[in-house]
């Protein structure tokens, strides 16, 4: 379903505006030009100074429209603050109609030499840049920016998607100063507000607004002294948990009119899509693709075979341009060029599917950059994403074109984000998009230890699941020698021989083997030999490094990590002193860590046990403290060596 622009018939024409901004453009107080740290986050690399914001529909005798104003001033404090001297500016467009900028202007100021320097942009550096296929970046960078610059700029956008009706985010990742938005509504347009974040407005406030033949209601937002929004360890989209309002179009009440509904419900959305051409209408249609499935399939009767070529062919002949929709454009158009969006992608692989007589069944989503899915607001702008779920017996598969390295019923980790909305004519309705499918990694190493502390080792890693997905990617992207030089970082490692397997299988762990020589890993004092039996995948540092935590713990997928290690003593020692075995579990078995240590009863070889595991995708704050524990344990016990002691 396209995001619609809306024209009625109203009979009084208006222009309508809310208020002024707080400040006059290019009229910086002394003090913020001076400014050398932010009173409230004195790391904070750039503050914003002022974000004010307003959005108001006009009306006029055939049609209604809305206009959003911004002004916003920001501090730069630090070098790392400069990144903010890149400004994007969001538009949507479809079909012919598209949202357009007005009244931008941008200037840096400087002072210098006991006075303010404007700087101010040119028309050459403002440029647009796709997005996906219905929004488009317009951006600029500010010149002659610095430390202690401030940066300011103001702009207008006109847009027929009343649906599209701006909402505010109050939180940015450096602190806000000011941040005050006004939505100003006629009464005719009913919208759906909500709140988000952990970060309370300061103020709010409804003052009823008297037009010619109709009234309007301006919705007041004041937020001051904001903290930086912090990026913590496992988190889905830094949009899920900033403070922001948000506005959804829920119908129209013209008087003299039946009501329009717009939001409606996820059945209208799923009838809606059904008859999209764009859409499902790709899935049913393409007769074209008829005879490259019949070529594709010819001889397969297994219904996962067939499922299994038709998806390795989608993603032999068609790129993933890194767009996300779910929409696509002409498919014979899409397999010309060999490219494109993950909605071209997964339609086309649709329409594949059910050309082979499956079925099929398309699945909305929005990936975890994107945020996740309010179910109580039935909106298509929710979603940026499909997948393929296709029946193959009594269990259903999910399927994505866009990744040449997942196997069939693996969606990628973008994808796995609560729950799906599945498009069809019999089975419409949620789906959870959690997945079997672990991170999963085995290490095998066998070490010979002599006397002055070198180490001999076979070491063997079988990547399975996503952890293969990234291992497959890397080595592809990077090349064998590369990747190998990454893997071994700074670590002074003398590689012998390597080898690699399964890397084309995606069906089969990859696998990666090294035989090595290590110099500097244990440690010689006196008698005693002191050896950590962790050469590689040691968790040295806890990820969860605050004592509280704000947002959930978001995974994505389970993770396990097993760690298999045999060590020979050095003729002529014996075992001084070994960590002792544990076991480590949270509630529910929601985290798991088992470690072990045991020796041959001559004492000449040494067996290592280390077995991480999370087994559950979400941790809620209540669980924090919890899993940081487990972490900390997890981290002190690997940390334990082995001494060894010369024989007398």
């Amino acid at each position: 379903m396209r995001t619609f622009a809306f024209c009625f018939f109203v009979l009084t024409s208006t222009t309508l505006s809310a208020q002024k901004s707080p400040v006059k453009f290019g009229d910086i107080p002394l003090n913020d030009l001076s400014m050398k740290a932010y009173d409230q986050d004195t790391s904070a690399s750039a503050v914003v100074l002022v974000d004010y914001g307003e959005a108001y529909i006009r009306t006029t005798s055939i049609a209604a429209s809305m206009t959003f104003e911004r002004h916003v001033r920001i501090k730069v404090l630090k070098r790392e603050g400069i990144e903010w001297a890149n400004a994007v500016i969001p538009l949507f467009q479809s079909g012919s109609s598209e949202e357009k900028v007005s009244q931008l202007k941008a200037s840096t100021f400087n002072f210098e030499g006991g006075k303010v320097v404007e700087t101010k942009l040119s028309k050459e550096g403002i440029f647009l840049e796709k997005y996906n296929r219905n929004i488009v970046h317009q951006k600029f960078t500010f010149p002659d920016v610095k430390v202690g610059s401030v940066l300011e700029y103001s702009y207008k956008i006109t847009s027929d998607f009343l649906t599209n009706f701006p909402n505010w985010q109050f939180q940015q990742t450096i602190p806000t100063r000011l941040s005050e938005y006004w939505a100003v509504i006629p009464e005719f347009f009913i919208f759906e507000k909500y709140l988000q974040g952990y970060v309370p407005v300061t103020s709010y406030d409804i003052k009823p607004l008297s037009q010619p033949g109709y009234n309007s209601t301006g919705h007041h937002y004041i937020s001051k002294d904001v903290p930086a929004f912090k990026e913590e360890p496992h988190m889905t989209s830094e949009s899920d948990y900033v403070s922001k309002i948000n506005f959804a179009l829920s119908h129209i009440n013209f008087p003299n009119q039946p009501a329009k509904e717009i939001m409606g419900s996820w059945v209208k959305l799923n009838t809606t899509l059904l008859d999209d051409e764009d859409f499902y209408g790709v899935v049913k249609g393409t007769g074209f693709l008829k005879s490259i499935v019949d070529e594709v399939i010819d001889g397969l009767v297994d219904p996962v075979q067939k499922i299994t070529a038709i998806h390795d062919y989608v993603k032999s002949n068609i790129e993933w341009d890194g767009y996300s929709d779910f929409y696509a454009g002409n498919p014979k158009k899409i397999l010309e060029h060999k490219k494109g969006s993950s909605g071209d992608i997964n339609l086309v692989l649709g329409s594949m599917l059910q050309k082979a007589g499956m079925d099929v069944d398309m699945v909305l989503l929005s990936t975890r950059d994107h945020g996740f899915v309010r179910e109580q607001f039935p909106m298509a702008r929710q979603f940026n994403y499909t997948v393929c779920r296709v029946k193959a017996g009594d269990n259903y598969l999910f399927l994505d074109g866009t990744d040449k390295q997942l196997p069939v019923n693996v969606l990628p980790e973008r994808c796995l984000n609560g729950r799906g909305l599945i498009i069809s004519k019999a089975n419409h309705g949620w789906v959870l998009l959690d997945t079997k499918t672990k991170a999963k990694t085995i290490i095998s190493a066998v070490i010979e230890l002599d006397e002055s502390g070198l180490l001999r080792s076979k070491l063997e890693l079988l990547h399975h699941g996503y952890n293969a997905n990234k291992m497959r990617k890397a080595y592809l992207a990077k090349g064998k020698d590369t990747y190998i030089k990454e893997f071994v970082g700074n670590k002074e490692w003398t590689i012998a021989n390597t080898n690699f397997e399964n890397i084309d299988e995606l069906t089969l762990p990859a696998k990666e083997i090294y035989e090595l020589e290590i110099p500097a890993h244990a440690s010689v004092a006196g008698d005693n030999i002191y050896l950590s039996p962790f050469i590689t995948a040691q968790i040295e540092m806890n990820p969860y490094k605050a004592e509280s935590r704000t947002y959930p713990v978001d995974y994505g997928s389970l993770v396990e990590q097993i760690y298999l290690c045999r060590v020979k003593v050095p003729s002529g020692y014996a075992i001084e002193e070994a960590p002792e075995s544990k076991i480590l579990t949270l509630p529910g078995n929601a985290a798991r860590y088992i470690y072990n240590v045991a020796s041959t009863p001559q004492g000449d070889w040494i067996t290592i046990t280390s077995s991480f595991q999370i087994n559950r995708n979400i941790f809620l704050q209540q669980d924090y403290p919890d899993l940081r524990e487990f972490y900390n344990q997890v981290v002190a016990k690997q940390a334990e060596q082995i001494v060894l002691k010369k024989k007398v």
